[in-house]
């Protein structure tokens, strides 16, 4: 069986929790060369792991992402794989829509990776692979409305990554992404707020965090463009999206969390 950490080193964003803390520790125990991008210092995270680089860059600042990345290439240590996992959801579109928390998600979700790839696209050419990987999800396929900036992140950052998976072809920068859908960690928000039998659903097609991580990781050995990870959970989203069509009001935000009907007392 091919070794799913079979490279010198990587980079990983948002590394503090869920999938990107266990990404860390999968390529760090192997003995991989690993920087770990992150706007805030975890000091229990740092001592855990001392072999692992910390860098604290806010991906949202494009100006910074762009000086460590220059600087990287500048001292020869430019990584051979990005893995570009930070990500937030937020509820923004409940009641009413909250724009200063949408651009929030945006920012992180979809300008915390592009802030990578414009500069990684101006270096030079060279002969080594660089493997940029993006998070993305199966929400692009039938997203939560309440959490609207999360669904619409994705789908704008799964129609870059097709485009330049297509421009880039042949060359040393390798796109992909991994369309992942249900994994529980943080990021799993809103479980408090929905039915339980669709909670149950959701957990019924999850994906566990070892598997996501190794699957990611091979992911990242190959010229494959897309992943879609875990394949059982795919089902699930087509089934949301086909009911979307056919059931007048599923899953579309009709009512508010709370139940209440979106603007009652509007006059008709």
């Amino acid at each position: 069986m091919m070794s799913d950490v079979n490279v010198k080193s990587v980079l990983i964003t948002g590394t503090t929790s869920g999938v990107g803390r266990a990404l860390l520790a999968h390529y760090a125990q192997s003995g991989v060369k690993v920087i770990s991008v992150n706007r805030r210092r975890v000091a229990e995270l740092e001592s855990q792991y001392p072999s692992v680089r910390f860098e604290c860059v806010d991906v949202r600042a494009a100006e910074n992402v762009n000086q460590l990345v220059r600087g990287l290439a500048a001292s020869g240590q430019l990584p051979e794989v990005f893995i570009l996992n930070a990500g937030i959801n937020r509820v923004d579109n409940d009641e009413s829509f909250q724009l200063s928390v949408y651009g929030e998600v945006i920012d992180t979700n979809l300008y915390g990776v592009l802030n990578f790839v414009g500069p990684l696209t101006q270096l030079p050419a060279c002969s080594v692979e660089r493997h940029v990987v993006a998070i993305s999800s199966m929400a692009n396929y039938a997203g939560n409305p309440y959490g609207l900036g999360y669904y619409t992140s994705k789908k704008a950052l799964t129609a870059c990554f097709e485009v330049w998976s297509k421009m880039y072809a042949g060359t040393d920068l390798v796109f992909q992404q991994v369309m992942l859908g249900p994994v529980p960690t943080a990021i799993y928000t809103m479980a408090d707020r929905f039915p339980a039998w669709m909670v149950w659903i959701k957990n019924l097609f999850s994906a566990s965090l070892d598997g996501t991580v190794r699957a990611i990781s091979r992911l990242a050995l190959t010229r494959k463009k897309k992943l879609i990870y875990p394949l059982q959970a795919f089902p699930l989203y087509g089934a949301i999206r086909l009911g979307r069509c056919l059931v007048p009001g599923f899953f579309l935000g009709r009512k508010t969390l709370a139940g209440k009907t979106r603007r009652a007392g509007m006059g008709r």
